[in-house]
């Protein structure tokens, strides 16, 4: 376990929260911060300070705490007794679970308006990428509204994004403009300008405004 995760844990539990708890909080899945908590994920500054800043403790004190914790006296060692040798099966369950791991990956899809977590995806994994995607650039959000239904989004449907900062014309993408979520078809325009296009209306606005999450890049859909 690395010193920042074994940190990360410790705040966690002196909160009694679980990895899921604190994944919905700073927006990552709990696979991702039980990686982090073991070591199997090395995170930037940047990524601590959001986990640090959600579990509302300062990275001064979680330092000290752990420092006391390395410090904290062990009892003294028994004295080892022989014995008798004894020859057991090998259990290769952990072995096959991370095997499974690195090929099953399970994402939790929040609703697109609420960014309230409403259901789980398991998807397969290939070389860690999923439909040619890294799979920790992707993320899955349930629609709730009929605004793109020209476009063959209804509400309700699950989309698959990929999280990107770049446009790509007339592709559609999920972002928020003035504190409020929307899913549009996007059209780059001179003068840095940006057209929205949905079922209701085309707007152009200035590029800078629009706070860009992903693009849009498979649909799921029930079948009642």
């Amino acid at each position: 376990m690395s010193k920042t995760g074994e940190q990360i844990q410790l705040a966690r539990l002196k909160q009694n929260l679980s990895t899921k708890d604190l994944a919905k909080k700073v927006g990552l899945t709990a696979n991702y911060i039980e990686d982090i908590e073991t070591g199997k994920k090395i995170i930037n500054e940047s990524i601590a300070n959001r986990i640090f800043k959600a579990l509302g403790v300062s990275t001064n004190v979680l330092s000290q705490e752990a420092m006391a914790k390395v410090h904290e006296p062990k009892p003294a060692p028994k004295p080892v007794i022989p014995k008798k040798v004894e020859h057991h099966s090998i259990d290769h369950a952990p072995s096959w679970n991370k095997a499974l791991d690195n090929i099953i990956r399970k994402y939790p899809v929040y609703n697109a308006h609420t960014k309230k977590h409403v259901e789980d995806r398991t998807i397969p994994t290939l070389d860690t990428k999923v439909e040619g995607y890294h799979c920790d650039k992707i993320t899955f959000i349930q629609v709730f509204d009929n605004t793109m239904s020209r476009f063959n989004i209804l509400e309700d449907d699950v989309l698959m994004l990929f999280l990107t900062q770049d446009i790509t014309n007339d592709k559609i993408y999920y972002f928020e403009y003035e504190n409020r979520p929307y899913i549009r078809k996007l059209r780059k325009e001179s003068n840095k300008k940006i057209s929205l296009y949905s079922d209701e209306v085309t707007t152009t606005i200035d590029q800078d405004k629009i706070k860009l999450i992903g693009k849009v890049v498979k649909l799921e859909r029930k079948m009642d």
